[in-house]
């Protein structure tokens, strides 16, 4: 064998590896790459503390924080429209637009066809990234 094959060869041998490691899953059976772990709400431990004082402000220190942090739950459970919000919550429509509009103001919330009627809203990646954030501000707010 001359050298040229032997090169050759052990690129194909480094391409083969390095195709092994970005393939999803990362190994067959382990899922062992970081990059491939699955993405959890609120997995990410460092959140951003402009963005904590944000949820502080809308959450707990005005009067539709209650509100608003049942629709924040709501929605991470079950992406819906502002009419099934209002009958879920049993809250008054306008009520649920006016904190919708809050939160999507703030980033907190998103929706793709929001000038429509029936436009369904989802929790946007910030709060799916910060969640954490948001379950210790509830459970702050809870104990008191």
């Amino acid at each position: 064998m001359n050298s040229i094959d032997s090169d050759s060869n052990d690129k194909k041998k480094d391409r083969h590896t390095h195709d092994d490691e970005d393939r999803i899953g990362g190994s067959e059976f382990g899922n062992e790459h970081p990059n491939n772990k699955k993405s959890d709400i609120g997995a990410d431990k460092s959140v951003d503390p402009r963005f904590k004082r944000l949820l502080w402000y809308l959450i707990a220190s005005t009067r539709g924080g209650v509100n608003r942090a049942k629709i924040i739950n709501f929605l991470t459970e079950s992406p819906s429209n502002a009419n099934q919000l209002s009958n879920q919550l049993k809250l008054d429509y306008k009520t649920i637009i006016h904190h919708l509009d809050v939160l999507k103001k703030n980033g907190l919330i998103i929706t793709e066809n929001e000038e429509s009627y029936g436009a369904t809203y989802f929790i946007s990646p910030l709060i799916e990234k910060n969640y954490s954030a948001f379950k210790e501000i509830m459970a702050t707010i809870g104990k008191k």
